[in-house]
């Protein structure tokens, strides 16, 4: 059972068991994502953490992140088990992204998700310098596939091929994305 708040312990015990709650719920949705580069649920990351895990693409202006849900950034690379998540629950995964890191994070659009497929690359299908330690496998999109009715797009890093066939009750694998704030332009007097 968690704590609630009316009873919690005196003292500083309040904020372990704040963080327990936390732990907890990442736990039940099996997704150990985003508490990359903080002390486990602590201090939001700094600037220069997040563009560590990050990789943002020049030509779109997208902002990924370098490993797939259930992973963290130890600053050489991607550790810890991605996880397979149901369509829900990669939203979910978003939101989270959007408390902990801040920004807009969301699930990926089939296009956007398929400017990282590296057709000449061995399998995983995309760079492995910018992204490593990506399953060969699936990943979920946000996009419906349109003649399908009930159906999500997702890009397969086996094959980099697209695939239409997915009901949102399968399990996938998730990278997030974040667009690029807009430009402030100069207002004319």
């Amino acid at each position: 059972m968690l704590p609630n708040s009316k009873n919690h312990p005196p003292g500083g015990q309040h904020s372990v068991q704040m963080t327990r709650r936390k732990e907890y719920r990442a736990r039940w949705l099996g997704l150990w994502v985003f508490f990359v580069a903080t002390n486990a649920f602590g201090a939001d990351p700094s600037t220069t953490q997040l563009r560590q895990f990050t990789v943002t693409d020049r030509q779109t202006g997208l902002t990924w992140l370098r490993c797939s849900v259930g992973q963290q950034w130890n600053g050489f690379r991607c550790i810890g088990v991605p996880r397979m998540l149901t369509w829900e629950q990669a939203n979910e995964a978003a939101a989270m992204a959007r408390a902990e890191l801040g920004g807009n994070w969301r699930l990926p659009t089939v296009d956007e998700l398929q400017t990282l497929v590296c057709e000449p690359c061995t399998p995983p299908k995309l760079d492995k310098r910018l992204f490593p330690d990506t399953p060969a496998a699936p990943f979920w999109t946000v996009s419906d596939a349109p003649l399908s009715i009930g159906r999500i797009w997702t890009v397969n890093f086996y094959t980099g091929h697209l695939f239409a066939r997915n009901t949102k009750s399968m399990e996938r694998y998730v990278r997030l994305v974040k667009s690029a704030p807009p430009k402030k332009t100069k207002s004319s007097k």
